[in-house]
């Protein structure tokens, strides 16, 4: 955000009051190595469908489809990742954007083209391979 402070106070309090268009900036996720390589850059917007990999808290390893963001807090919700309540029944546990990296791409529509193309700064070929559509995920129970 580009602040001229270091007090974790007035960092919180600027992240909290930032408006949406700087919330928007908030939620950019780092790439995998190889799409690091095959693209040139380094983070990009999180979006629902992405596939992502946890690499801190609870439930570092794991990977998973991100069904839904909450761009408010910065969490995405994650398939296959959930916390059982006292009553057994079990909630989607929101994980924090800094803490996963994005494996592959959900759908690729003109918009999220346009940001990769201009981050990259060159036309860009997506490849079928680095696109999670036709990647199916079992239900776990």
């Amino acid at each position: 955000m580009g602040s001229k402070t270091r007090s974790p106070s007035k960092q919180r309090r600027r992240i909290a009051n930032a408006s949406s268009f700087k919330r928007s900036k908030l939620i950019n996720v780092r790439l995998s190595k190889d799409l690091q390589k095959k693209y040139h850059i380094k983070r990009m917007p999180v979006r629902t469908g992405d596939v992502v990999f946890v690499t801190a808290g609870d439930f570092v390893g794991t990977e998973g489809k991100v069904l839904g963001m909450d761009y408010k807090n910065q969490r995405a919700e994650i398939d296959g990742i959930a916390r059982e309540k006292a009553d057994k029944s079990k909630i989607i546990y929101p994980i924090h954007t800094s803490n996963m990296i994005i494996r592959r791409f959900g759908k690729m529509d003109k918009s999220r083209k346009a940001i990769l193309e201009r981050k990259a700064k060159k036309v860009v070929e997506i490849e079928a391979e680095d696109l999670a559509e036709e990647i199916d995920f079992e239900e776990e129970e």
